[in-house]
């Protein structure tokens, strides 16, 4: 540990012989010990030179106040800009990052909030969420093992630059802003098929073209999922155009007559429902967010971390995900018999109030 005095006399000699060279050598012959580092050296000299002083006077007085005007700035600062991180507004402020930290947490008692993807609701969109989830059900209290035999389907779209990890688009406020944000389109990407059953999984399929087509998804199908699929299944489609070709819906009908899910099936597909689908709720989050834990260097290597993910989905992941399919469809139903309740009482109240009106005599 160097004294003030080692220190002192140090930047005495490196006056003198500008060199910090011979400094260390003055030294190790001074003090016969081994000489200080030329960083050292040279950070002393800078730290007399600028403060006056080589002596530290950390922990002699009391923690510097937060004044309320500074508080007022941070304030201002976030309201104007709420996307901004601790960094850039100390940089901007000129104040502390710790000064910032404790401001924000304990002063304004601001919290993060991740922004998402929403999809736009239309409004026959509730009506038929509810229509596909009574017939589930119906099919579920007709043969217990119903859902076991309805695999699931979709595709999605990998992007080398990891632009659907939102786990990093924080945004401060002390209520939730529930703000979507828009990504980039037309970036480097791998479109996959996937498919979902209580006891297993189908796939990855990469399709080679960037966006599926008909004529591909079909080719696909016959090709690689069919084979695949176990005997008396149903299969479920979303409603994507390529899935709405008048090819596969053809080859659909042919292969599973009478039970399969989608536009223009036996079964009427639930739009905009990603609550419903166990790829929606489930897979595409977990494989993506395993995917892009770290920085992906090319298509081959988005390929193969695609691969790995969906090797770790495990079967009790696939139990427990069926479990809350059947849970979701359950809540679905009541709440959409609760609204029903409410406004048949909604009717009815409003239907007293006013009937008398019309019914009274009127004034000569």
């Amino acid at each position: 540990m160097w004294t003030p005095q080692h220190k002192v006399q140090c930047v005495l000699w490196f006056a003198e012989l500008n060199s910090v060279t011979h400094v260390q050598r003055c030294a190790r012959r001074e003090w016969n010990v081994d000489p200080p580092t030329c960083i050292s050296i040279y950070e002393w000299d800078k730290t007399l030179r600028e403060m006056g002083s080589l002596i530290s006077h950390a922990g002699k007085h009391s923690k510097q106040h937060v004044t309320e005007q500074t508080v007022d700035r941070v304030r201002e600062s976030f309201s104007r800009s709420p996307r901004k991180s601790i960094r850039q507004a100390s940089r901007e402020l000129g104040v502390p990052r710790s000064t910032i930290h404790d401001i924000v947490h304990k002063r304004l008692r601001l919290r993060t909030y991740k922004l998402q993807l929403l999809h736009h609701i239309k409004p026959d969109d509730h009506h038929k969420r509810t229509d596909f989830a009574v017939e589930m059900l119906g099919h579920i209290e007709e043969n217990d093992n119903y859902l076991d035999l309805v695999l699931f389907t979709d595709e999605s779209p990998f992007h080398v630059c990891g632009k659907v990890n939102w786990h990093n688009c924080l945004i401060w406020g002390s209520e939730n802003p529930h703000q979507v944000i828009e990504y980039e389109r037309d970036t480097p990407e791998l479109s996959i098929w996937l498919g979902l059953h209580k006891h297993g999984v189908i796939g990855p399929f990469f399709f080679m073209e960037s966006t599926v087509t008909g004529h591909s998804y079909l080719d696909m199908l016959e090709n690689f999922a069919i084979p695949q699929i176990p005997p008396g299944f149903i299969f479920q489609q979303d409603g994507a155009p390529s899935h709405f070709h008048r090819d596969v819906t053809t080859f659909l009908d042919e292969t599973f007559p009478g039970r399969w899910v989608g536009r223009g099936g036996p079964t009427a597909l639930h739009p905009r429902s990603p609550d419903l689908t166990p790829l929606d709720f489930f897979a595409w989050g977990f494989i993506k967010d395993v995917v892009y834990r770290r920085k992906i260097r090319d298509l081959a290597n988005l390929r193969q971390r695609i691969i790995e993910a969906v090797e770790l989905i495990t079967p009790q992941m696939l139990i427990n995900t069926w479990q809350e399919l059947e849970c979701r469809s359950e809540r679905e139903n009541q709440q959409d018999a609760t609204v029903r309740c409410l406004l048949s009482t909604l009717s009815q109240h409003v239907s007293g109030i006013i009937m008398p009106i019309f019914r009274r005599p009127r004034r000569v």
